[in-house]
């Protein structure tokens, strides 16, 4: 008896927590989308950072087709799974540890919009490329 209601603590905990969590990111408003980046050489340099707000610093980014892109992606360090984004058209996975950056480069073909996103898929954002 004395585990099953231990089991049932623990679920109500984890599902508080959850809910806590949940309501938090819903009540956080997104952060608009970033102008375009430093076309200032041959490269277009790109920074997005995951915050603890579970949102991106720039959920939109544009650049330019056919021009290499660098991107540069960090955490605030408490981002979650946040702290790895994917860029799968790109063939992009970064995963910096906290404080640093990771930097992957890259040259878009086509024009399109294209997904980023975490490793659960809960912070989202994307690229258009013109």
């Amino acid at each position: 008896m004395n585990n099953v209601v231990f089991g049932l603590v623990i679920v109500l905990l984890v599902g508080i927590g959850v809910g806590f969590a949940a309501l938090v990111m819903a009540t956080q408003s997104p952060v608009a989308a970033a102008p375009a980046p430093d076309v200032t050489g041959p490269v277009q340099d790109v920074y997005i950072k995951a915050l603890s707000t579970g949102f991106y610093d720039k959920q939109e980014v544009t650049v330019k087709k056919g021009i290499p892109v660098r991107l540069h992606f960090s955490t605030d360090g408490r981002a979650g799974c946040g702290s790895v984004l994917f860029m799968e058209k790109f063939g992009v996975r970064l995963a910096p540890l906290s404080g640093q950056e990771s930097v992957a480069t890259f040259t878009p073909t086509e024009s399109g919009t294209f997904a980023y996103h975490c490793s659960m898929n809960m912070f989202r954002g994307r690229m258009v490329v013109e």
